[in-house]
């Protein structure tokens, strides 16, 4: 997967109006069961998490670096049959200051195409998009009215 400061994919949403029910509900039993990532379930579903095949790495806000900013931003992903990045929004933020650049990095973003019954299909996919401040201004992290740093996987609770 990508670096932390690209961002990373981790979750996958697939809608239900894009493929059949019984196909939708068996790669939401394979994800929940082995984990989106896992090999072993994507070769036995047939269905591939979507890669990532262009990354734009987020700009850091000037005033975030000032402030000691650092936070994640979890964004949902409108993904055209192509690959392009169609629509962006996001579903979590601790740090508001950096969503604008998590959107703007991320709305430039490419994905393989997503088979699904030998057609290209649109999809959705939620990625993070991690801002920490570079090791030479870590000393500004946790300023008072700073933006801490908080894991993606506590903001999605």
């Amino acid at each position: 997967m990508a670096d932390n400061v690209a961002g990373t994919v981790e979750l996958i949403t697939v809608s239900k109006h894009t493929m059949g029910r019984r196909r939708f509900w068996a790669l939401l039993a394979i994800c929940a069961a082995f984990g989106a990532g896992n090999a072993q379930a994507e070769q036995q579903s047939g269905l591939r998490t979507p890669r990532k095949i262009k990354d734009v790495k987020p700009i850091y806000p000037a005033q975030s670096l000032a402030a000691g900013n650092e936070g994640v931003v979890i964004v949902e992903l409108k993904v055209a049959a192509s690959g392009e990045v169609t629509d962006a929004r996001v579903l979590r933020s601790e740090c508001r200051v950096l969503n604008e650049a998590a959107l703007t990095a991320v709305r430039g973003w490419r994905f393989e195409e997503v088979l699904v019954n030998g057609a290209a299909t649109p999809f959705a996919v939620t990625a993070e998009v991690p801002f920490r401040l570079p090791e030479k201004l870590k000393s500004r992290a946790g300023r008072p009215g700073a933006c801490r740093w908080v894991e993606a996987t506590r903001l999605l609770r």
